[in-house]
């Protein structure tokens, strides 16, 4: 990895707003829902704006994932080997060895690649350990 950004903000800071405002058209991936009721959430390709299911809340309330998104953003993620990739939500699925973290892995060990990441602020130090970043890294919304 090259360079690394962290946007950061607490739940409805204004994250992927941002990445939708500042990073459409870029290589990587952005977290959406349906409406506001967020039953759905889905994962929406930057460049090419294709959406799969991502999660769907259950009548108990959780959110039961769909891993084939993750395994498609994966997937996308670890072919690349230089230029720019924008990760949104990035959170404690990653730092179990879940959800993105086959890309971040990849992100860490490319030599070509730089990444901007979108983190919530209670799980910040976890990326900043992961990635061996100082706080100038750090863009809080």
């Amino acid at each position: 990895m090259r360079n690394c950004r962290i946007i950061t903000a607490p739940p409805g800071g204004g994250k992927t707003h941002y990445i939708l405002s500042c990073y459409t058209g870029s290589e990587g991936f952005v977290t959406t829902a349906e409406d506001e009721s967020k039953k759905r959430l889905f994962l929406e390709n930057l460049k090419t704006g294709h959406r799969e299911v991502l999660m769907e809340r259950t009548p108990q309330g959780p959110y039961k994932v769909h891993q084939n998104a993750f395994d498609l953003a994966n997937k996308t993620v670890c072919m690349m080997e230089e230029g720019l990739v924008v990760l949104d939500e990035c959170g404690w699925m990653e730092t179990e060895k879940r959800g993105f973290y086959p890309a971040l892995e990849h992100i860490r060990q490319a030599q070509h690649l730089d990444a901007v990441l979108s983190v919530r602020l209670d799980r910040l130090e976890w990326y900043l350990d992961f990635f061996a970043l100082a706080e100038d890294c750090v863009f809080r919304l």
